[in-house]
């Protein structure tokens, strides 16, 4: 019975005893403040947010911006797709706009001739066209106008510096400004050449001569007043030149005036290369032919120069090739 009292008044195991010192180990306790851990729930996604509609702001964009019809359609569509389409639609636009930036050339250059040069040009492609000497007035490899380039080039002070030869934008330039020149004098030759020709003889008439035509001389000094150009004289040489120019002419300006010219001064000089032999043929076939048709007058006492009428001149071409320093560049 004794013993019984002895026992602990649980029923859990006996312990040793700690050893002197020692704290026993602290057994775990609920405080009465702490609730028991809640279970684990399960968290379910959230409903997806519905994309935002925006095809009704990209109308009022397109209006403002006035789009096209096809341009506005395309904006619509952008406004529907999900954001990482738009982005990567939008990469796909800026690569094709880097791509067509880098296919488009630069504007040219552009050259202003100065006015100077201008005013240069002007008056030596007056003395140019006036000169009966030339062999071809448009050809564009013994023409006035390769020889006018060349004696530009020759002189840099007239204001086309040796720098801009291999410039394309500034020779484009000059080149037009050439062309321009030369096809007004000979506009200006041409129409005066047109105004001489008179009338056509009544039916019946006994000589073929026109009423109210300019003779030969009065015409040759005519163009030179018309061009301006002081330093050719009117001479024999001369009037043969404008006399074949009025035999060739048409009153139907077709354009194609100026390449019959070169035509047949190729064929005078292929035929005749001997510079007495051509004046011969513009005496007879030309000069003769325009005394009949528009009136006769003495040419003795003009001057007889002996530069072949179809042939090159050596005074055009000196000029030509002339440095800036030379006889040429003072003029």
């Amino acid at each position: 019975m004794a013993d019984m009292f002895d026992m602990p008044l649980d029923s859990s195991p006996l312990k040793e005893p700690s050893p002197r010192g020692e704290t026993p180990p602290a057994t775990a306790t609920q405080s009465p403040h702490e609730s028991p851990s809640p279970p684990q729930t399960l968290v379910l996604p959230r409903r997806k947010r519905p994309a935002e509609d925006l095809t009704q702001f990209a109308g009022e964009v397109s209006r403002a911006h006035k789009l096209k019809k096809e341009d506005h359609d395309t904006l619509i569509g952008f406004s529907a797709l999900e954001r990482g389409e738009q982005l990567v639609s939008l990469a796909g636009q800026l690569l094709a706009i880097a791509h067509h930036q880098n296919l488009i050339q630069p504007a040219p250059k552009e050259w202003k001739v100065p006015k100077k040069l201008v005013d240069k040009i002007n008056s030596k492609a007056a003395s140019l066209v006036a000169d009966p000497s030339i062999p071809a007035y448009r050809d564009a490899k013994i023409g006035p106008s390769k020889l006018l380039i060349d004696m530009i080039y020759a002189n840099p002070k007239w204001g086309f510096g040796a720098e801009l030869k291999d410039e394309k934008h500034a020779t484009d330039s000059l080149a037009s400004v050439v062309s321009m020149a030369l096809a007004g004098r000979r506009n200006m030759v041409k129409n005066t050449i047109l105004g001489s020709l008179g009338s056509d003889p009544e039916e019946g008439a006994a000589t073929a001569l026109r009423p109210g035509a300019t003779n030969i001389v009065d015409l040759t000094a005519a163009v030179l007043v018309k061009l301006k150009v002081k330093s050719t004289q009117v001479d024999v040489r001369m009037c043969g030149r404008i006399a074949m120019l009025r035999q060739l002419i048409s009153e139907n300006d077709d354009n194609k005036y100026w390449g019959n010219v070169d035509e047949n001064l190729a064929s005078v000089r292929a035929k005749y290369p001997d510079p007495v032999m051509q004046s011969r043929f513009i005496k007879r076939y030309i000069l003769d032919l325009d005394f009949q048709t528009y009136g006769a007058v003495d040419l003795t006492s003009l001057a007889t120069p002996s530069v072949p009428i179809t042939g090159p001149s050596t005074a055009l071409h000196a000029a030509a090739v002339a440095t800036a320093s030379g006889n040429d560049s003072s003029s």
